[in-house]
């Protein structure tokens, strides 16, 4: 606390400096409110330097007051520790297939077991019951398809959307689905049933041919590229607008040549997601490509930016525009997402774990469908591994904790390097993402307002979830 030349008691709020061309500031990171403010060019080089009443001049101190950042207002503390009660379930991941008709590089299934055979029909509908009763107090349920390669069972498939459809409208509730994907199974009848239900799908696939082939050939070992392009071609052309595709991004692959490929392919959705491996790993990310990094991701906002003035549709790139819509909120971000609280995952077997992610592995076992889940766990998870962004170690010191969320805590659960600290090598990556994704936002601000609606094709209406409200809404416009 500093005592400045009124009756108040001062103090600065938690923040991050964003030092640009020449060593000044020209943002500035307000933690606490999770809003970005610009420095006047007038004192950009004064705020570089040290933050303090004895060395910076009155004007320099009156603006810090005026823009709240020098405030006599009691900090916030946004940590929740272990929650006394757990969240209502809302989305729930069934693993049908337990199986995988490819062998990528980096599979995390591999390294937990997971993958233990077939989904039998009796199981898929005790595994709806248990999904309805858990989420009863919610209005909607999510059903997530995935690990390893849920079209090996189509045919469940349509069984449990037929079953969940049908529950939903008994119960007077709406129920929606998720798949994700490798695409190689995609025939036109599977893509002519995704368009006719509600759902979001996400394709695996990491890019051209020769980068994708080596890191995703199928189970005997022959390429898989072109069996993917066909599938998601399919898919694009049935429901383009619910098309997301995800590209693990591995140490020595180029963000740029990612981005060249998603641009020629015409896709709407991409997200390019970290590799998660042990630290000694070849594939991981390592520092030293990180100014490699930099300069593609400045690349690619640019060709946003451009895309927007121009009124072409932009790509939807994350982590960039999950970034910038966290800014548009405005929120803290004080978990990396809903496992073991809102989001669940079932085995082939019927067992519940945190989240599809952690399907096998024996320690994070919290029940099954039949005997149901033992909510104890569920809160330990959430108090330990799972920890608010203001409790968990190194998260805690981190300057971007706010608009990260720490990390995947699946990846810090099997390879480490602890189970309760996010994968370190991953936090300059996202730290630069998370840098860029400011600079991006406060340029689309400075240029037009609604340049950040153009982001998003203009519907104000999809960067609100229902649980946000009227008063997100105004926090949103009042940002912008």
């Amino acid at each position: 606390m500093e005592a400045l030349t009124d009756e108040k008691v001062w103090r600065w709020r938690a923040l991050h400096r964003l030092i640009g061309t020449g060593g000044a500031c020209d943002l500035i990171y307000d933690l606490e409110r999770t809003e970005i403010i610009e420095v006047p060019h007038r004192f950009r080089h004064q705020v570089a330097g040290t933050l303090a009443p004895g060395v910076l001049n009155e004007g320099v101190l009156g603006w810090f007051k005026s823009e709240g950042l020098l405030t006599a207002e009691p900090r916030k503390n946004w940590a929740q520790g272990t929650p006394a009660q757990v969240p209502t379930v809302t989305d729930v991941s069934l693993d049908m297939s337990g199986a995988c008709n490819m062998g990528c590089a980096y599979c995390f299934e591999n390294e937990i077991g997971s993958r233990i055979g077939r989904m039998s029909v009796e199981t898929a509908l005790a595994s709806l019951e248990f999904a309805f009763e858990k989420s009863r107090s919610s209005q909607h349920l999510s059903l997530h398809f995935g690990s390893g390669e849920p079209l090996l069972r189509f045919d469940l498939l349509q069984t449990i959307v037929h079953e969940a459809s049908l529950r939903a409208r008994i119960s007077g509730r709406t129920v929606s689905f998720e798949l994700t994907t490798n695409a190689t199974l995609v025939t036109h009848e599977i893509a002519c049933f995704l368009k006719e239900h509600p759902f979001n799908v996400r394709v695996s696939c990491d890019g051209p041919p020769h980068l994708h082939n080596p890191l995703r050939p199928l189970l005997g070992g022959q390429t898989s590229y072109k069996a993917v392009e066909r599938g998601l071609r399919l898919l694009a052309e049935h429901l383009p607008d619910r098309l997301t595709v995800n590209s693990v991004l591995v140490g020595r692959s180029r963000l740029r040549q990612l981005w060249a490929w998603a641009k020629q392919m015409e896709i709407r959705h991409y997200h390019v997601i970290k590799v998660g491996a042990y630290a000694h790993d070849d594939l991981n990310l390592r520092e030293a490509e990180l100014a490699e990094f930099r300069a593609d991701l400045e690349a690619i906002c640019n060709d946003l930016f451009d895309d927007i003035a121009a009124y072409r549709r932009p790509i939807d790139y994350q982590p960039i525009t999950k970034i910038v819509r966290r800014l548009m909120i405005p929120e803290p971000v004080t978990r990396f997402c809903g496992v073991a609280g809102t989001y669940l995952g079932i085995a082939s077997n019927g067992k519940v774990y945190p989240c599809f992610r952690h399907l096998g592995v024996q320690e994070y076992d919290l029940g099954d469908v039949r005997k149901g889940v033992a909510d104890e766990k569920r809160k330990e998870f959430l108090g330990r591994e799972a920890a608010d962004v203001d409790s968990r170690p190194i998260c805690q010191d981190c300057w971007a904790r706010y608009l990260c969320g720490g990390g995947c805590y699946a990846d810090s659960s099997v390879y480490g390097p602890k189970k309760t600290e996010p994968q370190t090598q991953h936090c300059p990556f996202w730290r630069t993402e998370i840098e860029l994704a400011i600079r991006f936002y406060r340029r689309m601000v400075n240029e037009d307002p609604n340049y950040c609606l153009r982001l998003f094709g203009d519907d104000l209406d999809t960067l609100l979830d229902e649980s946000e409200g009227e008063a997100a809404f105004t926090r949103r416009k009042n940002c912008l």
